[in-house]
């Protein structure tokens, strides 16, 4: 798709004028239009590639993902995010990985107003058998299924992002109360 996900000062401003690029309006038509977004990724050293943080990094600034105060202007909607990872369970959960992801996607997502956050990992990708593939592509279909069979707001998690999101909208977080 070609999308430049370096925060240029043209986007930083756009936080205040909301004159976006055409780039980023495109894509923030696309959101707006989307009940559900779904991410396919890999994991690359315990995180998400930087491109796909920057994307959403540069489009939900102020004024389209947030207001000034704090206030989530993308309620209502879903992201189902599937993950491929290298290793196993054991370096996974001691490497506090799936938590740094879920944090990320909680915060990320949480702050600008989504009601549910879906994750799925699929782990040892490398090293996996073709009944193993098949498993995981079994396992993937259903995980989307959800999105139609299961009512919104009943899926996933939110936790530390919404609830940031709402001090900060009170003016908890901003030292003036």
């Amino acid at each position: 798709m070609n999308f430049d996900p370096v925060m240029r000062p043209e986007d930083l401003k756009a936080a205040k004028t909301k004159e976006y690029t055409s780039e980023v309006k495109s894509e923030q038509a696309d959101i707006l239009w989307a009940d559900v977004l779904v991410t396919i990724s890999p994991v690359w050293f315990g995180n998400v590639p930087g491109f796909l943080k920057a994307y959403f990094d540069k489009l939900f600034v102020m004024g389209f993902g947030y207001d000034e105060k704090g206030n989530g202007l993308l309620q209502g909607k879903r992201i189902f995010s599937l993950f491929t990872m290298g290793s196993g369970d054991t370096y996974l959960e001691l490497s506090n990985q799936y938590k740094g992801i879920e944090f990320l996607w909680d915060n990320l997502f949480g702050f600008v107003g989504f009601c549910d956050v879906a994750l799925k990992y699929f782990r040892n990708i490398a090293s996996s058998t073709d009944e193993e593939r098949q498993n995981y592509l079994k396992e993937a279909s259903e995980f989307t299924d959800q999105i139609f069979n299961v009512e919104l707001g009943r899926i996933g998690k939110i936790g530390n992002g919404a609830l940031l999101a709402k001090l900060q909208s009170q003016g908890y977080l901003s030292g003036r109360i």
